[in-house]
């Protein structure tokens, strides 16, 4: 009985010590994969689009669009971001749901990369996509394990500077 009563408290204490194990050797993997953001090509500026993971929305995208186009730049799943290079000057982009859209204006700068924010907010039928713009310490801070968008998920213009070669 004192054995089955020792091996009980020692699969009880288990998870505890590798919890406490874990964290220090996942901020070390995280340290090393931070993601590189290019710099735009000569003349040009860019814009990286990201999405947070988490529960809210999680089975929605959000389909970014340049405003009055039909064709989507791409779609942002959970945790995923896509960048886009621009030629300098004001642009605008919206996104789309069941029960909104929303839009917003950047003036793209030469040189500059601007971060915009994708999140999915609680609507009434289902989620409503908003976008708004950030920082790059956000992205970084909300951002842990960033994923590019999967190819087949975005236009060619997008796809080629993502995904060169």
């Amino acid at each position: 009985m004192k054995k089955l009563l020792t091996a009980a408290v020692l699969a009880a204490a288990s998870p505890l010590v590798l919890s406490v194990a874990a964290p220090a050797a996942m901020a070390e993997d995280k340290a090393d994969t931070q993601l590189e953001i290019p710099t735009p090509p000569e003349g040009k500026g860019q814009v990286l689009f990201y999405r947070t993971g988490g529960l809210s929305g999680a089975a929605l995208g959000c389909a970014v669009f340049d405003v009055g186009a039909e064709d989507k730049l791409s779609s942002l799943g959970a945790g995923k971001y896509f960048v886009l290079v621009s030629d300098p000057g004001p642009r605008s982009f919206t996104v789309k749901s069941l029960e909104t859209k929303d839009a917003l204006t950047l003036e793209i700068e030469e040189g500059e990369t601007q971060f915009v924010r994708c999140k999915i907010k609680t609507g009434f039928m289902s989620g409503r996509a908003d976008i708004a713009p950030s920082t790059e310490k956000e992205f970084r801070e909300k951002h842990k394990n960033p994923k590019m968008v999967d190819a087949e998920d975005m236009s060619e213009a997008v796809r080629q500077t993502n995904y060169p070669g």
